[in-house]
């Protein structure tokens, strides 16, 4: 697979981490999610959705072999989210719940820094 495929999909990967956590996000008690959007939102530099956009606009780019910006420290920025993420939700949450978010988290975080690499291989 060349280097731009493989960056695109695991751009697509990226994608499918977002859409999953927005699905979590959604399961959360009401007056919960406004306070953890925010923090996302504050942590990233971006929201759920201005992520979703913005990987969709990298996938077009690197799909019509056009230059895709640097994503790299955002991309970072990201996958450390989604890595600390477990340390935050202890205050919330117990037993299986947590053990089911530290799970997701960390596949998110793999799935965000194996974009990071393959950016980085594209640039190469």
């Amino acid at each position: 697979m060349s280097d731009s495929k493989t960056t695109a999909e695991a751009l697509r990967g990226v994608r499918k981490a977002i859409e999953s956590t927005i699905r979590d996000y959604r399961s959360m008690p009401f007056f919960v999610r406004p306070m953890v959007k925010r923090g996302f939102t504050r942590r990233t530099g971006r929201s759920l959705d201005d992520w979703l956009e913005h990987i969709a606009r990298a996938i077009v780019a690197i799909e019509r072999g056009d230059d895709v910006p640097h994503l790299g420290p955002e991309l970072a920025r990201l996958a450390d989210n989604y890595r600390t993420a477990p340390e935050r939700a202890k205050r919330g949450m117990r037993g299986q719940a947590l053990e089911t978010m530290k799970r997701r988290s960390l596949e998110r975080a793999e799935t965000v820094e194996a974009a990071i690499e393959a950016l980085g291989a594209q640039s190469s």
